[in-house]
């Protein structure tokens, strides 16, 4: 009898063809030239980190980080999600900034809410060494009273259900104030515009306009003073009111506090700031921005089909 195949052997598809080879032949060449492109980068980041050494110009700066990524997405298009794009140069710009100079990353992890270590790392990248801490108190502690200025401190998005709420640490009053510059997660994802965890970057770096930012204020006023009345204050100084924080003091007679974030960039000599706190009318009073983030760009996590990207 002549030997016959099995019939799976017999339907089995080869593992190489020459037009398969062909097409790994040419993906093995790009990975090459974008393998040759990163050493590069990485080579000019270098020279970027002395040239900031030598002119005492901040390291991190997260609005031209904004505006790169915003860059990147406004100018890419095809099957590759838009997700990849903004993970892969996330990635990358912790890995350079690792090369610049030695960063540090304390990261609030409330019991049981690891979510918060997930997003710290989606933005820092797999590179930068990150370590716990038990709340957000204690994290804001470690960044101030380390004496490294690139440290940061990744912190739960304020709520008035905190005790003792992290954000009445920062302000005036220290030689090197801190200051709230990027928002978690980095990314607005459409199909989950109110993401359960969100996350601020805190750090003694300074805070600066992006082109498109959200704005904290930290006020401090008589505590007779209600929230509506405050953001209306606000609207008449100019300052569009997004959310607002408040604690209030259990002592008669002792100044409330409140965490504003306001649309725009507000800068340490804006005239709208002035302008609210004359509202108080109140000597007492005053109003400080303690930074901000770059607003976040919105982008698909989707794959699209060829038809789709065509």
């Amino acid at each position: 009898m002549p030997n016959r195949k099995p019939a799976a052997a017999a339907n089995q598809k080869p593992y190489n063809s020459p037009a398969l080879d062909e097409i790994r032949q040419k993906i093995d060449a790009l990975d090459n030239r974008i393998h040759d492109t990163l050493m590069e980068r990485a080579e000019l980041v270098l020279k970027v980190g002395e040239e900031k050494r030598k002119n005492n110009i901040q390291i991190v700066q997260p609005a031209r980080e904004a505006r790169m990524i915003r860059r990147l997405l406004g100018r890419h298009n095809g099957v590759l999600p838009q997700m990849a794009v903004v993970r892969i140069w996330r990635e990358l710009v912790g890995a350079v900034s690792l090369l610049q100079t030695g960063l540090k990353v304390v990261v609030a992890l409330p019991e049981g809410e690891h979510e918060y270590w997930d997003l710290a790392r989606d933005y820092f990248g797999s590179s930068l060494p990150m370590q716990r801490s038990a709340t957000a108190i204690a994290a804001i502690s470690a960044l101030k009273e380390d004496k490294d200025k690139t440290t940061f401190a990744v912190v739960p998005w304020p709520s008035d259900e905190e005790e003792q709420p992290w954000w009445t640490f920062l302000g005036p009053g220290t030689p090197e104030q801190m200051q709230i510059i990027v928002a978690l997660p980095h990314g607005n994802d459409p199909e989950n515009p109110k993401p359960d965890h969100r996350a601020l970057v805190v750090s003694k770096a300074g805070f600066d306009d992006s082109g498109e930012d959200n704005s904290f204020l930290l006020i401090q006023c008589e505590s007779n003073i209600s929230r509506g009345r405050l953001v209306d204050m606000a609207a008449k100084a100019e300052l569009k009111a997004i959310s607002l924080s408040s604690k209030r003091n259990a002592v008669q007679g002792a100044p409330a506090f409140h965490l504003m974030e306001v649309e725009d960039y507000v800068g340490k000599d804006d005239a709208r700031l002035a302008a609210f706190v004359k509202a108080f009318e109140d000597p007492g009073a005053s109003v400080t921005c303690v930074g901000g983030y770059p607003v976040p760009p919105s982008y698909s996590r989707t794959v699209k089909t060829q038809e789709q990207a065509a």
